[in-house]
């Protein structure tokens, strides 16, 4: 088959979409078939365009076998809504037409959020005469009108219009966790929908079987660092990760490595704290985040205290349980659910700071219950790998395409 496969976020943005959407194009590709990719040029979470994209409105590669677009969106700094929209207005334009300008594909696969990219699925689908399928990581406008991140009463109506209008036009809908398929089936035929689940890949199992200097990464060798990798944004709550730095004083240190939206509010809330309490790193390259995580004590996955992020798994769940740390879970529902039923780390209640402290404590204090904690939560990411999704996802794809 021939696949158009439209995403907003592709390596190398450091986002949730490339970590579940890369391995899928890939694995497509060993499997025979070809694989076109439209996407922004790399500039997210910063709003800065990476250095060799600068200047262009068209920029191609090949990744793993698949021919990547790069096409050219409005990128700001700016968070605030209007920013936002404007970089979604652009993606979809420019991915329209790049996207109309390819060869004629067998199937389209439209990957939300933003909810933006699946119009452009539906109308390239018109435009090609063939079948689309949506690909849904994370429920919006839901989580978009509970961050915030969309507040104008019309836009969030439009929005959830939009939702339904493209649940019912796609030829089948792909998501990542069972609350996920029960909102979505509750909007058009249950049939059509499918659970991928989300996992970690190899490189994360393998790392965590090696050991790796702490020199290397720069980190204290005389303090219990727990870290937290990924989005520094709304949802992570991480100023909740602040305050409990300050609970635990001296002798721990809390490392953030990443950017986006909360980092320059939390730089300000964490420098009354001592030196070295908490400390901040810009995003890096999956292998060498990596590296960082295998050489702390232990890691954080939280999430904000709200019933629409319980609904999801962050995919930096199951890869921090593959480095072999032990993991800490503050983050509601499903998450929560892994933690307490299949050994996805020890969960801790969302939003308390003196709970989460604890707990650190716990580890830094218990080598028997760390290791036991760390030796679970590399089993279960073992279990889970984002490439066993692959087949399932070809089976769909051939379904809707008739092959």
């Amino acid at each position: 088959m021939r696949v158009l496969l439209l995403t907003q976020y592709f390596h190398p943005e450091m986002t949730a979409a490339p970590l579940r959407l890369r391995p899928f194009a890939a694995g497509l590709v060993e499997l025979g078939h070809e694989v076109d990719v439209v996407c922004e040029i790399p500039n997210h979470p910063q709003g800065v365009v990476h250095g060799g994209y600068r200047g262009r409105p068209l920029v191609r590669r090949e990744l793993d076998g698949a021919r990547v677009s790069y096409v050219w969106v409005y990128a700001s700094r700016s968070k605030r809504a209007r920013a936002r929209l404007a970089n979604y207005a652009t993606y979809a334009a420019s991915a329209t037409l790049i996207g109309g300008a390819r060869r004629r594909p067998d199937v389209i696969l439209a990957s939300s959020p933003p909810l933006s990219v699946g119009p452009v699925g539906a109308l390239l689908s018109k435009r090609f005469r063939v079948p689309w399928v949506l690909d849904v990581r994370d429920l919006w406008p839901e989580v978009a009108g509970v961050l915030g991140e969309l507040s104008d009463p019309r836009v969030l109506r439009f929005s959830y219009w939009l939702e339904r209008r493209l649940y019912r036009s796609a030829a089948a809908i792909t998501t990542a966790t069972e609350p996920f398929v029960d909102h979505i089936a509750g909007l058009t035929e249950r049939a059509k929908v499918h659970l991928i689940p989300n996992g970690t890949t190899q490189m994360w199992v393998d790392l965590g079987a090696a050991e790796v200097d702490r020199a290397e990464v720069d980190l204290p060798a005389d303090r219990f660092v727990w870290t937290y990798a990924g989005n520094v944004g709304l949802s992570q709550d991480l100023e909740v990760a602040v305050e409990t730095a300050a609970l635990l004083g001296e002798g721990f240190q809390l490392l953030i490595l990443g950017d986006g939206a909360s980092r320059g509010r939390l730089e300000e809330r964490a420098a009354g704290l001592p030196d070295a309490q908490v400390t901040f790193r810009d995003s890096v390259p999956a292998d060498r985040a990596a590296r960082f995580m295998r050489a702390s004590d232990a890691l954080l996955v939280p999430l904000a205290d709200d019933p629409a992020l319980g609904k999801t798994i962050p995919i930096k769940l199951y890869d921090s349980c593959a480095v072999g740390r032990p993991v800490v879970v503050a983050a509601p529902g499903e998450s929560r659910r892994l933690a307490a039923n299949q050994g996805a780390g020890v969960a801790v209640p969302p939003g308390d700071p003196p709970a989460l402290a604890e707990m650190i404590r716990r580890l830094a204090s218990d080598p028997a219950f760390r290791d036991r904690v760390a030796e679970q939560g590399r089993s279960f990411a073992a279990q889970h790998l984002r490439e066993r999704g692959v087949p399932r996802l070809e089976q769909i794809l051939a379904e809707v395409a008739g092959r």
